[in-house]
């Protein structure tokens, strides 16, 4: 092969990867899928109406998004009463949740350095993962199946314990408190003594159920913890609280007779202090390693480049110094081909109709009316507000949900979704 064949391939080559350097790091995220009407039409018809631009989304978001959407969406039908759409998206939601942990290739994919954060499927942080399962375990509560919502709260707690990679003691009161009240409901008062005493365990000031108490009084307040990517490369995964109305005390008045709930969990705190922050160690190492790769690469590419341009001096008759120059300059060209692929921004896509904080009570009633009085108060603010819930009954035991602020009260598009709701953003 001649000589000038042999530098034309050699150029060749570095231009391909100097294109694939360039081109390897660009990932943008999702753009809505065009749906035609009649498919969206029969989707939604048997969606609860107020939530059907949640539900809208789903379809048009696609897989990258699903689990998130539907954790959306399913909230927002949960607060409607609309408990068949709830239980439908949540399970679909746990079903997205628990694949990322199966042992095979996609799971092994969404675990890669090469694939940015934020364009893989959402699976969500381990607080976000733990309250699909306390929702999933309501609807089971609501429905008098008190063997599944026992599962599903005992499910959240192993997700509370879960980073991508690590495994984190557990702590999360409320459902621990809920597992124990699904079994009390189903008569396994020794289960239900061993939970109570683990929600004791971590939140003090939280008492176990009266031996008779047959209804279950949940207040929910604020908004979501809020997302955001910092660093030099968006690789670190910070919180911040949501705001809006955080509700310092909770009472509830029901045929007569009023409780004051407990703080039973801070979603915040949970937010900021479980094993979803181990996710910051895990992008700061990918932020290190494209660094490194890149610092590498730029060494490589500089003295491949001298090596050859010194080949004339040399007088390299056969080409060896020049081809060993390019043999180098291909070497730094890869490694900074790497260090582009290397995609350390976190995701800072986030379940925006969560609340802040979750008050609880129990109560023994004979006879239980139709509805309840939900009081939430900030006394340092001298604000507070009253929502009427409807007290649900099935099996032995009931519940009363209630918000301060309306789960529907949420854009179509959750944060940082996709490129139109990054845009919406950054705008407000």
């Amino acid at each position: 092969m001649s000589r000038s064949r042999e530098r034309s391939m050699g150029a060749c080559a570095l231009a391909g990867l100097l294109a694939l350097g360039a081109c390897a790091g660009v990932q943008e995220h999702e753009q809505e899928a065009a749906v035609p009407p009649e498919e969206m039409q029969a989707y939604l018809a048997d969606q609860p109406a107020r939530a059907r631009p949640l539900y809208a989304t789903v379809l048009r978001q696609g897989q990258r998004n699903a689990v998130l959407n539907h954790m959306r969406a399913g909230l927002a039908a949960f607060e409607l009463g609309a408990d068949e759409a709830a239980a439908r998206s949540f399970d679909l939601a746990l079903q997205g949740i628990e694949a990322v942990y199966a042992d095979n290739e996609e799971a092994a994919k969404a675990r890669s350095k090469f694939t940015k954060e934020s364009v893989k499927d959402f699976k969500g942080e381990p607080y976000e993962r733990a309250m699909a399962y306390y929702y999933r375990g309501l609807l089971y509560l609501r429905a008098g199946d008190y063997e599944n919502a026992r599962a599903s709260f005992r499910g959240g707690l192993i997700q509370d314990s879960l980073a991508q990679d690590e495994k984190f003691a557990q702590d999360f009161a409320l459902l621990a408190l809920l597992d124990g009240w699904a079994s009390h409901c189903n008569g396994d008062e020794a289960l239900a003594a061993e939970s109570f005493a683990e929600a004791r365990g971590y939140r003090d000031g939280l008492t176990s159920p009266g031996a008779d108490d047959n209804l279950l009084l949940i207040a929910e307040s604020g908004k979501a913890p809020v997302k955001l990517a910092a660093g030099e490369y968006r690789e670190a995964l910070q919180f911040r609280r949501g705001g809006g109305f955080v509700a310092r005390k909770a009472s509830f008045e029901v045929a007569g007779r009023t409780v004051d709930g407990s703080l039973a969990e801070d979603v915040y705190w949970q937010a900021t202090t479980r094993g979803g922050r181990e996710i910051d160690r895990i992008l700061a190492g990918k932020a290190q390693f494209k660094q490194g790769s890149d610092a590498v690469g730029t060494g490589l590419v500089a003295v491949g480049a001298l090596t050859a341009l010194s080949a004339g001096n040399l007088n390299d008759n056969r080409g060896d110094v020049a081809l060993a120059g390019a043999a180098i300059l291909m070497a730094g060209l890869v490694a900074k081909g790497v260090a582009a692929a290397t995609t350390p921004e976190a995701d800072a896509r986030y379940w925006d109709n969560l609340p802040d904080r979750v008050h609880v009570a129990t109560l023994q009633l004979a006879d239980l009316p139709a509805s309840g009085t939900v009081s939430f108060r900030d006394p340092g603010l001298h604000a507070d507000t009253a929502v009427t819930a409807p007290i649900v009954t099935a099996g032995r035991c009931s519940v009363i949900w209630a918000r301060a602020e309306s789960a529907l009260a949420v854009p179509p598009l959750a944060p940082n979704s996709s490129a139109a709701a990054t845009r919406s953003g950054e705008q407000q």
